[in-house]
């Protein structure tokens, strides 16, 4: 992710270079044991709090050159039971994981999760700034407002405004953030929910770090539309992705900018050697979700995330052998769109990971995507 401007001069917005019809992916973090409500799922996967499994993990995403990963973050369980299997407990603070997956890699993007209801914009705006100078420009930041209330109780709230009201909230986090970045301006800002006078101090961005964002409601898209470079979208199937980028493209348009956010869909990934071995795996540990206290609570947290009420642990998948996922990438690509996945592992190690090197040798070969090189590691 190169610099394009002098340290220390007024920000410019940063977009993704066009991606000129080729694909871009990243993987979902899997900060904790397993991301998905399982104890058969869970006991597959390695200790999240081995800082050397973190490690190799980064080295092995840049070794296949993809091009970001995702930091997620909360702050409570939602379940005992969850905790008990290692269910999003413990979990790894995306800021602070950033920084030693950072020092281990040259060119992959770095993404953190942070609430914008629970930090001053000021307190996002000196992390950002250290975060990007320590990366290099590598750095960037989803945007989540927080729509748990036992989560926000930590924070004093007895309960959260509503989603409108929190977007209205980080319209306003993002104009102070973007302000104090600017090295050559004091900010002046009075809003409805927050205040700020003054200066930061350096290292400012040279350019403005990548901001993303995973809205379902209208208004968060036309947040996303407006601030942001990624969305990371959440459909039930590919089919609705056309009118997700139709919607956010009319959204950036009302809001006269020339190009709206790129869309990477959240899919689960496997990848097995022999025809039939990974559909075989997945269908069984799909189906050890929804019988135990940890799925029946995150069903009414990701359906009200994803604003999916009906199948919410629902997700596209590219299950196969490498030749396969490939195939089923080239041709979601050809019928739906598709740009760019956040590969979410349900089974995940360094070694599932290097599964995806030939996978992505195939679509080069295709010419559906690019290696990060020939574009300078650019976002």
């Amino acid at each position: 992710m190169l610099k394009t401007a002098a340290r220390g001069v007024s920000l410019g917005r940063r977009k993704p270079k066009a991606f000129g019809g080729t694909m871009r992916f990243g993987i979902f973090w899997p900060g904790t044991r397993t991301l998905l409500p399982s104890e058969k799922i869970a006991a597959l996967n390695p200790d999240p709090l081995d800082l050397g499994i973190q490690l190799d993990l980064a080295r092995a995403c840049e070794h296949v050159a993809l091009d970001l990963v995702l930091l997620g973050d909360g702050y409570a369980p939602s379940s005992e039971e969850g905790t008990r299997f290692g269910f999003q407990d413990p979990g790894l603070h995306a800021l602070t994981l950033a920084a030693p997956l950072i020092m281990v890699t040259e060119h992959l993007g770095i993404i953190s999760t942070l609430h914008s209801t629970f930090f001053h914009p000021t307190h996002i705006a000196r992390f950002g700034a250290n975060m990007d100078w320590l990366s290099d420009g590598r750095w960037g930041w989803n945007i989540v407002n927080g729509y748990r209330d036992y989560e926000a109780s930590l924070f004093g709230f007895e309960t959260l405004p509503d989603s409108a009201t929190l977007y209205d909230a980080s319209d306003e986090a993002v104009r102070i953030i973007e302000s104090l970045w600017d090295s050559l301006k004091r900010t002046e800002f009075s809003g409805t929910h927050y205040k700020c006078h003054g200066k930061m101090k350096g290292p400012y961005p040279a350019e403005r770090p990548v901001f993303v964002c995973a809205a379902a409601s209208e208004r968060g898209r036309r947040f996303t539309a407006e601030h942001c470079d990624y969305m990371f979208a959440s459909p039930t199937q590919l089919s609705d992705l056309p009118p997700i980028k139709e919607d956010l493209a009319h959204h950036a348009a009302e809001a006269k900018i020339a190009q709206s956010p790129e869309v990477l869909v959240v899919a689960d990934l496997l990848i097995r050697d022999e025809p039939g071995e990974a559909k075989e795996m997945f269908d069984s540990l799909m189906a050890s979700i929804g019988a135990n206290e940890a799925a029946q609570k995150w069903s009414g947290q990701i359906g009200r995330l994803r604003n999916e009420k009906k199948t919410p642990f629902k997700f596209p998948y590219f299950v196969g052998t490498a030749t396969e996922v490939a195939e089923q990438l080239i041709e979601a690509k050809s019928n739906w769109g598709l740009n760019g996945v956040l590969f979410r592992l349900p089974v995940w190690s360094p070694q599932e990971v290097l599964r995806l090197h030939p996978v992505f040798d195939i679509l080069e070969r295709e010419g559906v995507r690019l290696h990060p090189q020939t574009r300078d590691y650019s976002w």
